[in-house]
């Protein structure tokens, strides 16, 4: 994910770190405090966490095509189903957290 959206993605991990009750400040930086709670996180929940942050990955994913139409063609094909984005960010999930092709219509419904 850094690869695409930079720091972003360590931000989406200290803002993570923190729904799991880690006291990490978000600023995009991976410094010692992050990789602490990282790791601390990591041993109390290690499949959490991975499910966890693929969420949070396709989430922004769609967040971000939501306040950006020419975007939207990264997150959904020209036939309505996940487009790369989702695609990519569900590979890291487990199976049980994927969006249904039904649950996809209606999370990009209001795109037109």
């Amino acid at each position: 994910m850094q690869v695409n959206s930079g720091s972003r993605a360590i931000k989406l991990l200290q803002e993570l770190l923190i729904m799991f009750g880690e006291d990490v400040v978000t600023v995009r930086i991976l410094g010692p405090q992050t990789l602490a709670s990282t790791h601390a996180t990591w041993k109390q929940a290690p499949d959490h966490m991975v499910d966890a942050y693929g969420i949070e990955r396709r989430n922004y994913y769609y967040r971000l095509a939501d306040g950006r139409p020419l975007s939207r063609k990264y997150a959904r094909r020209q036939d309505g189903g996940k487009g790369g984005w989702i695609i990519r960010a569900e590979t890291f999930i487990a199976q049980r957290f994927h969006l249904s092709m039904k649950q996809h219509l209606k999370r990009t419904s209001s795109w037109g």
